[in-house]
């Protein structure tokens, strides 16, 4: 599953790269799609990341203009970010390329194995 994680990165960041995407700019994009208005901070505790490089992606994206970036009125150290109309649109590219590796991995499976498969996936990640 590392190994096919890994293609499947390494596919999608080439996908992005012509559009000025680099490091972890569209999980910030993809993170934001789920929690509108999130600060910077929750989107590194929820993957991981430095804050210093979240930070930095969120400024290269708000350069894009996919994402803006507003003070939060709670702790005005901290940043709330929102998707603009260009990266809503971005997201939808993001998901043609998503279901387009989701494609590539079916090939050669049937519907009822690949099903049973989801349904194995879904089962180990609610365990771990």
């Amino acid at each position: 599953m590392i190994r096919i994680n890994s293609w499947r990165i390494r596919a999608l960041k080439t996908a992005i790269a012509p559009y000025g995407y680099t490091g972890t700019m569209h999980l910030i994009v993809l993170y934001i799609r789920h929690h509108p208005g999130s600060r910077q901070e929750d989107i590194a505790e929820y993957y991981s990341l430095d804050k210093s490089s979240v930070a930095r992606d969120a400024r290269k994206l708000e350069e894009l203009h996919h994402i803006v970036r507003h003070i939060d009125p709670e702790n005005r150290r901290q940043y709330q970010l929102d998707l603009t109309p260009a990266g809503q649109e971005f997201l939808c590219f993001l998901d043609q390329i998503h279901d387009e590796y989701a494609e590539k991995l079916k090939t050669g499976f049937q519907e009822e194995e690949w099903a049973q498969l989801e349904k194995l996936l879904k089962r180990m990640e609610e365990e771990a």
